[in-house]
């Protein structure tokens, strides 16, 4: 059984918007929960990770459903 994936070559500029959202939005959650920040504002970056996530996961098994 042959599986195919999207290609690695999908480099379109929401993917790489969504990726860099992760990454800073999960810096900024170490950030704040290591600065003892507001409740408020440690949930706000995590669920912007989250949300960021959800969005690159979504894409991908859409990517993954259209292919085959």
């Amino acid at each position: 059984m042959t599986t195919t994936h999207p290609k690695a070559s999908d480099n379109s500029a929401t993917r790489t918007t969504l990726w860099a959202l992760v990454a800073v939005s999960g810096v900024a959650n170490v950030v704040t929960s290591v600065a003892q920040a507001p409740l408020v504002v440690n949930l706000t970056t995590g669920l912007v990770t989250l949300a960021a996530l959800t969005a690159l996961g979504t894409r991908h098994l859409r990517a993954r459903r259209n292919s085959t």
